[in-house]
């Protein structure tokens, strides 16, 4: 009997079963492709008798089903009374030459490269051998007959859910996607921001220093009936949408209006150059998010294919001070006067924070938050405030 507690070593167990033994009976939970294992796997079709895998979660990967949809010996769990969750390989030649590993692991990348996993492998020569090696096949012959087939109609659906669901896969593990820093970022639910209730939420609004609550108000106000009332961003004039820019202009507005608030973008020169232009992009960037209902990361990519033919390189504060004037219930600006404090409330690293990292780092976590799924506004001016309670956390983390 061996333990077996590092996901190198389980790696190294695994290829050297898929070459030693002629049979494969295996029962997993989930499974995915590219990893050492499954391209063995792959190579040893032929050794397959019983195979089934479960999709619960949406977890194996659709590139695994598709490997496997014409092989007759693997079959899939698709919808269990509650979680198909086992993890049970026996290696068999024959009654007297085999091998189980039996633990936490799937036969998955994860498990063989960065997961922390226990397993244990079972021999003819351990105590009791007989008996595990004859209630192993009696538990995957049964779980055998549970399974079903994919047809190639059921797996692009599949692969459709699969795809869209992962957003939510990755946040539900603490992983919200496109760190691209060694440093971790810090658990969600220990980022003081998380878990902040609504209350806190409004009563820090109100307690900003800076700026007129007010004030902050109406510039949110504007911007929306701006919009509204075109079509689009290039039909405004030029001092509406330098306004809505963030960058100083003649419109007229009630006296303590500042169109700085949520973000200043006075000192971006080219920025201010292609909003005076009225750049064609940046209009159709900003058709591309809706004034209202749900905001995805479609949308937020269509607006950046857009945006990044106008401006080559990082220009994320701009375009984040135009999403959030646009739809600031989604989204806050990120300015030099609050990006420190931001990132360090939301737990993420603020070195390399890009378009790229933008929407799982900061939108994702977003739409996570305690204060952002439960609102609970007492009054008109609290309304007002949750109508666009992303793009107020300016108010929460700007220094002066």
């Amino acid at each position: 009997m061996k333990i077996i507690t590092t996901h190198q070593k389980l790696e190294k167990e695994f290829l050297r079963l898929l070459d030693k033994y002629s049979n494969y009976y295996w029962s997993t939970a989930w499974a995915s492709s590219k990893s050492k294992p499954f391209l063995k796997l792959v190579e040893n079709k032929d050794k397959i008798k019983r195979i089934v895998v479960g999709i619960h979660f949406y977890q194996t990967h659709p590139d695994f089903i598709e490997t496997f949809l014409n092989v007759e010996n693997v079959k899939f769990i698709k919808q269990p009374q509650g979680t198909f969750h086992p993890k049970l390989f026996l290696f068999y030649n024959n009654s007297t030459d085999w091998e189980i590993v039996l633990g936490s692991a799937n036969f998955t990348n994860a498990a063989f490269t960065v997961n922390t996993e226990v397993s244990t492998i079972i021999s003819q020569k351990d105590l009791n051998a007989t008996g595990f090696l004859e209630k192993t096949m009696i538990f995957i012959e049964k779980l055998w007959e549970k399974g079903k087939y994919f047809d190639q109609t059921e797996l692009d659906n599949y692969r459709i859910i699969w795809k869209n669901l992962k957003p939510k896969r990755d946040s539900l593990s603490g992983n919200y996607g496109a760190n691209k820093t060694k440093r971790k970022n810090k658990p969600f639910h220990l980022a003081s921001i998380a878990n902040m209730k609504w209350e806190t939420f409004i009563e820090n609004v109100n307690n900003e220093q800076y700026h007129s609550l007010n004030s902050r108000i109406s510039v949110l106000e504007i911007s929306r009936k701006l919009f509204q009332k075109s079509k689009s961003f290039s039909e405004l004039n030029e001092n509406e949408r330098k306004f809505i820019a963030g960058i100083p202009n003649k419109l007229e507005v009630e006296e303590g209006v500042d169109w700085g608030y949520f973000g200043s973008m006075k000192g971006a020169g080219i920025f201010k150059n292609r909003i005076k232009e009225n750049d064609i992009g940046i209009s159709k960037a900003l058709d591309e998010i809706p004034h209202s209902g749900q905001i995805t990361k479609a949308h937020y990519n269509r607006f950046l294919k857009h945006y990044t033919k106008v401006f080559s390189g990082n220009y994320l504060v701009t375009a984040s001070r135009l999403l959030a004037m646009k739809r600031p219930d989604v989204f806050v600006c990120l300015s030099s006067k609050n990006k420190s404090a931001l990132c360090k409330n939301f737990g993420i690293i603020q070195l390399g924070l890009d378009y790229e990292r933008y929407w799982p780092d900061i939108i994702l976590r977003i739409y996570d938050a305690e204060w952002w799924l439960n609102p609970h506004p007492k009054n008109e001016i609290e309304r007002k405030v949750s109508d666009g309670r992303a793009a107020f956390l300016d108010a929460l983390y700007y220094e002066e």
